[in-house]
């Protein structure tokens, strides 16, 4: 049943041009940065891995569709009036929801591997003698993809969760395409007053690359330390996400 659900909801979103715009955008992007990284290190030592790694940082504008995707699956139901012909069929409210969620990591694993494969195809093209230069690079490259891989779901399911609280997909995108591009800015902003309490809010916790190539925005901040405020948060989000949308009442 679940399977369907998903499928349903899938189908849903591939009739919808911003998935194939998405693709597009991944397509030329990745050939723009390949081409502007290649011209500005022409003649100097530059790999494939190296490429890659700066590849893995596009992923923010796949991580704005994919928001929007989730800021949107839930709400769009209640804003287009289709949540009751939803509803009325023979399915847990929790087991639909769960179906929305599951389809945005869906989606959102789609669009990396779409980005991943592009990237990887593109750079090949480009750096091709360094292609098999392996070393400590493919792991590099592997862990900064998921890290931002696993950033993208957080920001997601804040996104998902603003969207069935609020019933408005506006709000919920809007509020979270917000927080992910000002954070940083508030936190720096924090940690020179001496807020520490900063170090609890999610969004200081989520680029968990910053333990490996960086430096967290407040002091005694660890790697287990930002996983365990993460999954915190996504409790309190599933929790909360599942109360709205499953014991309110359908007003459209």
């Amino acid at each position: 049943m679940m399977k369907n659900l998903i499928i349903n909801e899938f189908l849903k979103q591939l009739s919808r041009p911003r998935m194939w715009v998405s693709i597009g955008i991944i397509v030329f992007i990745n050939s723009l940065a390949s081409f502007f990284v290649y011209m500005l290190f022409e003649g100097i030592q530059f790999s494939f891995w190296e490429f890659m790694r700066i590849s893995s940082n596009l992923l923010l504008v796949i991580q704005v569709f994919c928001l929007i995707i989730a800021g949107d699956i839930v709400s769009d139901e209640f804003s287009s009036g289709t949540v009751k012909l939803l509803l009325i069929r023979p399915i847990n409210r929790g087991k639909i929801l769960l179906s929305k969620y599951l389809t945005v990591i869906v989606m959102a694993t789609i669009l990396t591997a779409s980005h991943f494969l592009f990237s990887t195809l593109i750079g090949t093209l480009w750096f091709y003698k360094s292609f098999f230069q392996f070393h400590m690079n493919v792991f590099i490259v592997a862990g900064a993809y998921v890290l931002r891989f696993l950033e993208m779901v957080i920001i997601c399911s804040l996104a998902f969760t603003l969207s069935v609280l609020t019933r408005n997909s506006s709000f919920a995108i809007g509020t979270t395409i917000f927080l992910t591009f000002s954070t940083n800015t508030f936190l720096i902003l924090m940690n020179e007053r001496g807020l520490e309490w900063g170090k609890y809010l999610l969004l200081a916790n989520t680029d968990l690359q910053q333990y490996f190539f960086g430096t967290p925005p407040f002091e005694g901040m660890t790697f287990g330390f930002s996983v365990l405020v993460i999954l915190l948060y996504l409790v309190v989000f599933s929790g909360g996400a599942w109360l709205f949308f499953c014991r309110r009442d359908v007003e459209v």
